[in-house]
């Protein structure tokens, strides 16, 4: 009997997979493939490739295994690790939400436990900070390890370099699911529960499920795929879909809630997604009597627009979040599973 769909992603977001340190994930994502029949295989750079062979077209059908991280940028006399970013990108990422979460820094004997900390309120008034809460810069945060010096947190395992993560737990509350690293675990998920439904069955495609690494750093592992896998008729891409229906947001903003269905994605910062496959999977969604929400998203990126410049037409379906990059991202269980049912039917059509 497999288990629930809830279970299986909190086994996916409780795993850690910095950008560029995909491991853990990606064994579980083999074992779990080859489970469920697939034929698994990992190519030179790690990205995890499962194939399930069918009559018809070739469909990849993709979602990457890295979450967003941080990195040890230096480590004081007094054992105090200061940051950088573990991810593409200038500005302080994940910071904010992670202060006053427990951090993790991965090392190769595992996660070395702390703190991600900063001045209280009270003394940065003394020293004359800001006292908003805003963060500007990575001085502003560190991690303590509760440790007494620099040698010891050294003899831990912790070096320049070190990836850095937040732990959080995934639980339910109510219809709710909420957690870290649903960027993307949500898809690769969806691409498990997808194996696992097609068992034993002849799918309409020959369905490659591939799940990448480093996308948070520039669709790094999507660059490959072609040069690695061949060519593919079509490619579905899975991701979060950035979710405002809550409170400071404006109207465009909101026009994606919880809820209501999967998104598919018109188009983004990066891509316009393949228009006839698009089309096809709103037609499909309506006569499966799947509601699905409509999307343009601004300041988003996706593998799919690395899939498209190689050549392969791509569609993007999401499952809308809420708080997005944090510690608490939130969906709704029921765009859950209607995203994977519409992805079932996608594969079956």
């Amino acid at each position: 009997m497999r288990e629930p769909l809830h279970v299986l992603i909190k086994r996916l977001t409780e795993l850690p997979g910095p950008c560029g340190h995909e491991q853990a994930v990606a064994a579980f994502l083999r074992a779990r493939w080859a489970e469920a029949g697939a034929e698994v295989s990992t190519t030179p750079i790690g990205n995890v490739v499962g194939r399930i062979p069918g009559d018809g077209p070739r469909l990849m059908v993709q979602a990457h295994m890295d979450e967003m991280s941080l990195t040890v940028r230096t480590i004081t006399e007094d054992g105090f690790v200061h940051l950088g970013p573990g991810v593409r990108g200038p500005g302080v990422g994940i910071l904010p939400e992670a202060v006053n979460r427990t951090a993790h820094i991965l090392t190769a004997d595992g996660p070395v436990e702390g703190v991600f900390a900063r001045a209280t309120g009270h003394l940065r008034s003394a020293a004359g900070g800001r006292l908003d809460g805003g963060i500007t810069s990575f001085d502003e945060v560190f991690v303590d390890l509760a440790l007494p010096d620099r040698r010891s947190v050294l003899d831990k395992g912790v070096h320049i370099g070190s990836p850095v993560i937040y732990r959080a737990e995934t639980r339910l509350m109510g219809d709710h699911l909420i957690g870290k690293a649903f960027d993307d675990r949500l898809g690769l998920a969806l691409m498990t529960a997808l194996a696992e439904r097609l068992a034993g069955t002849s799918p309409t495609r020959e369905i490659v499920l591939v799940a990448t690494v480093q996308e948070e750093n520039g669709a790094v592992g999507a660059a490959s795929l072609r040069h690695d896998l061949g060519s593919f008729q079509e490619a579905i891409a899975l991701e979060v879909g950035p979710a405002g229906d809550f409170p400071g947001m404006p109207a465009d903003a909101r026009e994606i809630a919880l809820g209501h269905g999967p998104v598919v994605v018109h188009s983004d910062t990066a891509t316009h997604y393949d228009p006839g496959l698009t089309r096809a999977l709103l037609e499909l969604a309506g006569r499966e009597g799947i509601p699905v929400q409509h999307a343009a998203f601004a300041s988003f990126g996706t593998d799919g627009a690395q899939l498209t410049m190689q050549g392969i037409p791509t569609v993007l379906l999401t499952v809308p979040t809420r708080y997005t990059h944090s510690p608490y991202e939130t969906v709704h269980l029921d765009d859950v599973s209607t995203a994977l049912d519409l992805l079932v039917a996608a594969c079956t059509r």
